[in-house]
């Protein structure tokens, strides 16, 4: 199994709060990679590691900061992920479906 290691670098994000200096793990195979179904596996891993990752609304009332945040550490993985076609997989789906979620 692949293990991505990655930090959030602090120029993804405009300011750098305090949650911004932990690490976020994402774990797949190369596999999964291969088929749409492994893809859409991998990408549910990635939200949820996005949305683990971020603040909630109630920990920092932004919408906006929470959203900014999720679709940040899903671009980033997404683009650690290294793998063109995963890279084409997101990019297909609607945007409500990649971005962050209530």
């Amino acid at each position: 199994m692949k293990i991505l290691k990655m930090l959030l670098a602090a120029s993804v994000l405009l300011s750098t709060p305090a949650w911004a200096q932990d690490n976020y793990v994402i774990t797949y195979r190369a596999a999964e990679l291969n088929t749409a179904v492994g893809m859409q596996q991998v990408l549910q891993r990635i939200e949820a590691a996005a949305r683990a990752y971020c603040p909630t609304y109630l920990e920092i009332r932004s919408h906006s900061d929470v959203r900014t945040c999720i679709n940040a550490v899903i671009a980033d993985l997404v683009e650690k992920v290294d793998y063109p076609a995963f890279t084409r997989y997101v990019a297909e789906q609607p945007a409500s479906d990649i971005a962050y979620r209530d």
